[in-house]
């Protein structure tokens, strides 16, 4: 059970990140692009901002996945050392990724799209 989570801790963030942000450039392509795919006629800021929400949920899930398994190998023998290193890995970079979420996600989604340069 503890290597599950510490995989999940390990692998969701940094994969919410990567589909947040190439979804969000798809829908902004799309919006923008010359074929203007629009048919269900939910706006750029609706689109961007639920997939911040979507991605900012799963990485609070990652974060307490890392810290469950951090705290359950503290201390603990050579066997759950791995463990342990992984998950004090994971509860860094979940930080991390969160703040380049909300970024991302925030710019995208308050930003004016389609602006020519």
């Amino acid at each position: 059970r503890l290597r599950v989570l510490q995989w999940i801790g390990v692998l969701v963030a940094p994969l919410a990140w990567a589909t947040q942000h190439v979804v969000g450039y798809g829908i902004a392509t799309a919006r923008c692009g010359e074929g203007r795919v629009t048919r269900l006629g939910i706006s750029n800021t609706t689109w961007e901002l639920a997939l911040l929400g979507v991605a900012t949920v799963l990485i609070v899930a990652a974060e307490a996945a890392a810290i469950r398994v951090f705290v359950a190998t503290r201390g603990e023998d050579a066997e759950d050392s791995q463990l342990h290193f992984f998950a004090t890995a994971a509860v860094v970079a979940n930080v991390l990724f969160l703040t380049i979420i909300l970024l991302d996600g925030l710019a995208s989604g308050l930003e004016k799209s389609c602006v020519g340069s």
